[in-house]
Formats: C-alpha cells, sequence, structure tokens
C-alpha cells in the first residue's frame, strides 16, 4: 500500500504557474505500517469534503496532522477543507482499508470515533522507493478513441495524473481500483455496467447501455474536465418496461422490453446553404431526444425527433466536440447518432457561404470594473460574434467626453467569428459613468451594450505647463516650469524623446526645477533598473518640446529652444 504526499502551500504555488508537465522525484513509503501510540475518541457530526468549513474542518485535520503523513504539518489546519486535507483523507482511508474517496464520510467518521482506531502520535515505518510526482493541474485533453463496444481499451491524454491513484469514471460510475499513469495519459477499459447520468437523470439498464457517456479522472489534485464517450452496438434487447412505451410502432420501443435499430439517412433538405441555415435531415431510427448530429469533425448535440423520421439542425459556424475550429467554404460529410450511440451513413452538405450582412455583430459579453478611484487606469473586455462576411467595428463611449477629449478609437473584429477586445480608460473626476460598447458591421447593422462605472475619490487635476523660463538656454542651464497640477514628487518632465522622471514641485504644486540636458534617451524614462537599449542622443542647438506627465495626465506641450 502507497501513501499519497501531501503537497503544501509553497508546492502548491508551483503547481499553478507550471506551464507544463514536470517531474520532481520524491521518496514513498512502499509499504507503510502505522503503531499506535494510544488515542482519544473524535467525534464528527457530518461529512466533509472539498469545499467544506468549520471547527470541524479544523478538529479534522489536527486529527490528520498527528497521523504524520509524508509532507504533512500545522500549515494544513485552516479551517478549510482543501486539495491537500482531501489528500490526507485519502491516506488514511487506504490506511485502514476503507475505500480512498477523499471524502470524510459515515464509515470513516465511525471508524476514528472508535477510540481503539484513533492513534494521537503514530510511528510510521517506510521501506522508501520513489516515485515521479507529476506537477500540472489535473486536465484531460483527448481520447484514444470516442466511441467503442464494451471492453474497448481507452487511452486518456492530459496532464496532472497520480502515478498510481488516479480514479476513471465513465458516466456516474468509478471504474474499481487505482489506476497507475507515466504522467501524461492513463488507460481504462469500457467497462460492462456503467450508469448514465446524461439528459433525464442517472438511469442503468444492468448492462451499460448503448450511449453517450462523460468521462473524467478525479485523484488527489481534484477533478478534471469531462469529455464524452460513445459506446456503440448492433442492437439488442434491454429488459423492462422503459421511458419510452407507448411512441409510434415504427421506433421499436414497447412495454416490456424494446429493440432499436442503427438510424439511416435518406436526404437532407436543403443540401447545401450558408452557416446558420436551418437543414432537416430525413431517414428513421432517430430517437425522441438526445440525438447528435454529426457535421464533419464537429457535432450538434440535444437534438429532438417527435416522429423518429426527420430532426432539424443548424449548420453552425464553429466545428466544435472533438476540439474546435472556425466553419470553412466546402463540403461536409452529414450523419446523427442517436441516442444509443448508434451512428447512421453519412450524406454531404455544402457550405456555399457565411451568414449575410444583414445579420448585425452581436455583443456577447462585457467584463471589467464596476468601481474605480480617481486617476486610476481600468481595463474592459469585450466579446463579440460576427457572423456576417464582413469585418465589424467596435467603439466605445466612456461618458466623459464632454470633459477629456473624445471616443475611444473603433477597433476592427475578424472578419469572421469570434473575438474578444479590450480597452482601457482612465476617470480623473468621481461620479457615476455609462460605459456604451457598440459593435457595427459593414452594412452599418449594429448592438450595443452598457456597463456602467462609479468612480469615487479626490477629483484628480490634470497638470498644466504654461511655461518654461527662460524659454531658451543652452545645455545645462537649470529652467523653471511654471503651471498647476504638480504633485509633490512622482512628476515627469519629458524633453524631446527623453526627460527625468520622479521630480518634485514646490510652490503648492505650480513650480518644477529641471536642467536641460546634454544627452538624452528614451531610457530616461523607464523604471530604474530596467534594461533598455534604445540609443543615447547628443543635445543640439534647435527646438525641443516639453511637456509634465503625472498620475493625473498629461500637460500641453511647450517648446524650448537649445542654443550654442
Amino acid at each position: 500500500m502507497r501513501t499519497t504526499f501531501i503537497v503544501s502551500m509553497f508546492a502548491a504555488v508551483g503547481l499553478l504557474v507550471a506551464p507544463t508537465a514536470w517531474a520532481q522525484v520524491y521518496s514513498y513509503p512502499s509499504s507503510p505500517y502505522v503503531t499506535p501510540q494510544g488515542g482519544s475518541c473524535l467525534n464528527l457530526s457530518r461529512d466533509l469534503s472539498v469545499g467544506s468549513r468549520g471547527s470541524d474542518v479544523t478538529t479534522l485535520q489536527n486529527f490528520l496532522v498527528a497521523q504524520n503523513y509524508p509532507g504533512g504539518g500545522s500549515w494544513m489546519v485552516t479551517g478549510y477543507f482543501g486539495q491537500a486535507t482531501r489528500a490526507a483523507v485519502m491516506n488514511f482511508q487506504r490506511s485502514r482499508g476503507l475505500a480512498a474517496t477523499g471524502i470524510s464520510d459515515a464509515q470513516m467518521r465511525a471508524m476514528i470515533s472508535n477510540c481503539a482506531y484513533t492513534p494521537t502520535t503514530p510511528t510510521i515505518n517506510y521501506n522508501y522507493g520513489s516515485y515521479p510526482y507529476y506537477g500540472s493541474a489535473l486536465s484531460i485533453n483527448s481520447l484514444s478513441t470516442y466511441s467503442g463496444t464494451v471492453g474497448t481499451s481507452v487511452t486518456i491524454y492530459g496532464s496532472g495524473f497520480d502515478p498510481s491513484y488516479n480514479t476513471v469514471y465513465f458516466g456516474a460510475t468509478p471504474l474499481l481500483g487505482n489506476i497507475a499513469s507515466n504522467g501524461s495519459s492513463v488507460t481504462f477499459t469500457v467497462p460492462s455496467n456503467a450508469a448514465n447520468c446524461s439528459g433525464y437523470g442517472c438511469y442503468s439498464f444492468g448492462n451499460t447501455a448503448p450511449g453517450t457517456y462523460q468521462v473524467y479522472v478525479m485523484n488527489a489534485r481534484g477533478t478534471s474536465n469531462k469529455l464524452n464517450f460513445v459506446v456503440t452496438g448492433s442492437g439488442g434487447l434491454i429488459g423492462g418496461c422503459g421511458y419510452y412505451g407507448g411512441l409510434p410502432a415504427q421506433t421499436g420501443y414497447g412495454c416490456g422490453g424494446y429493440t432499436y435499430g442503427t438510424p439511416s439517412l435518406s436526404f437532407l433538405n436543403p443540401n447545401s446553404g450558408a452557416v446558420g441555415t436551418s437543414v432537416t435531415v430525413y431517414g428513421s431510427g432517430f430517437s425522441p431526444r438526445n440525438n447528435t448530429v454529426n457535421f464533419g469533425t464537429g457535432i450538434v448535440t440535444g437534438l429532438s425527433s417527435f416522429d423518429g423520421v426527420s430532426l432539424s439542425f443548424t449548420v453552425p459556424s464553429q466545428l466544435t466536440g472533438y476540439g474546435s475550429q472556425t466553419l470553412v467554404l466546402g463540403t461536409y460529410n452529414v450523419s446523427v447518432t442517436n441516442e444509443y450511440g448508434l451512428r447512421s451513413n453519412a450524406l454531404p452538405f455544402t457550405v456555399t457561404g457565411f451568414a449575410p450582412a444583414t445579420i448585425a455583430p452581436r455583443i456577447q459579453s462585457v467584463s471589467g470594473p464596476t468601481s474605480l478611484s480617481t486617476g486610476v487606469q481600468g481595463l474592459w473586455a469585450i466579446a463579440i460574434s460576427n457572423l456576417a462576411n464582413s469585418s465589424a467595428t467596435v467603439s466605445v463611449r466612456w461618458g466623459d467626453e464632454g470633459l477629456y477629449g473624445i471616443a475611444s478609437a473603433a477597433q476592427t473584429s475578424s472578419t469572421f467569428g469570434q473575438q474578444t477586445l479590450t480597452f482601457t480608460h482612465t476617470y480623473y473626476q468621481q461620479g457615476t459613468y455609462t460605459v456604451v460598447f457598440t459593435a457595427t458591421n459593414a452594412s452599418g447593422l449594429s448592438n450595443t451594450s452598457t456597463i456602467t462605472v462609479m468612480v469615487s475619490g479626490t477629483a484628480a487635476t490634470i497638470p498644466t505647463l504654461y511655461s518654461v523660463s527662460p524659454n531658451q538656454a543652452r545645455s545645462g542651464t537649470l529652467v523653471m516650469l511654471t503651471g498647476s497640477g504638480f504633485l509633490q514628487s512622482g512628476n515627469t518632465v519629458r524633453f524631446g524623446v527623453g526627460g527625468s522622471t520622479n521630480l518634485t514641485s514646490t510652490n503648492n504644486g505650480t513650480l518644477i526645477y529641471y536642467t536641460i540636458p546634454y544627452w538624452t534617451s528614451p531610457c530616461d524614462l523607464i523604471t530604474p533598473g530596467t534594461v533598455c537599449g534604445a540609443p543615447v542622443t547628443q543635445v543640439t542647438p534647435g527646438t525641443y518640446q516639453i511637456s509634465v506627465t503625472n498620475t493625473s495626465g498629461q500637460s500641453q506641450v511647450v517648446n524650448f529652444t537649445v542654443v550654442q
């Protein structure tokens, strides 16, 4: 029996930032055993699992820390049941011969409430080996095959798998045993008895019924995302009075057992058209619900057939289901998989164009701050869907145009499909502003979306530069900048392409003293210590622009003449 290592908060940070799977070797006990050193009763009144909070979680964590599992420690005692606590619970369950669910359930609570089984200071003896600990977040990318019969061997590819303790779920059924992994894949066999919880709740027919099942993995790092697997078959008899008694005779369902067959396609109407076209499929063997149209490499799911001989779908703009890609013009095979995983023959459909320009671009979402302080820059993101065969533009009005300039310049979206654009803006006066986003296509059709921003804090004063005295001099001359809105510190004077940063002001924010430089470079304006490769230019006689910038904004420009 092996013991799962508990990942500390420091190791967990490493997991979050690691872009790819990495391996680090830790020791593990290949045959640990626990020698009790005494005990006390521990009573918990409820089941505890990931996400639980409270004093009883703290009590459980103190108990688990006392077990001295590798990697554990007082850092675990937080009152919150996280992944480290789940790993410790699984260690305890394995050491007591319980199912390693990671949940402090009734069985575990009953065992730890028995004084004979609750050592307060255990002694753990180890025979050490080593195994690689894979540090990526648990995620699955693809399956070696997405359909097959009972007994089919399937490999799940992804990251974050444990070397030994992975649980594969097929539908609602966890597969028995702990499945080993090389860190990037796990392999399982489609079981002969699985429950399906898709659509209308969980149901099981004693044997794995043809249909679509969700496949996912759980281990000490959590639960992965899910991918669909279709169990196929040539048809058969499923006993009992099914959900479908009383449906038309041609569907083949009946009380006391029903049979089903492979669907067959006769024709499509129409058999060509643009994105967004409604297509009716005619044939036989369609199930009343949960039919899937296979459109090229994409799928359109959840389709109903009220007569068993026809169903309709809309030509998609994106091919999704086994990856995602934007639809292009061309011919695609169309077939139907019914609720039982049986797939029809294929018929061709030709995509002749994208949606006409008479369809306005759609604003799917707008996200960004709803409250800001004056002088603080905000970032907003807008997701648009443009199905027309033309470009679309997005523009923004911030609501303060009467105070500080004009609307943001329009940004152009992708020619076709979906895109997220970002905008930034800074408010310098407190108040409530309505931000209006407008998406417009080449035909002038548009949609708008708004978000309200409350700006609080002291109203900022944008710096103003009135004059530079003297207004002409040699390099090395100390000049006086007169204006208003200068900060006590943190002002930047821009001189040509360079300047000086973090200058102070005097006389209540109206004066800044500045020395005309001999040399200037864009590197003058970056944060000290930052590497900069811009060239240095000698200040020669001529006219240079001077302005003042601080966190409130930038002043207007004043010309200064350098003389010999």
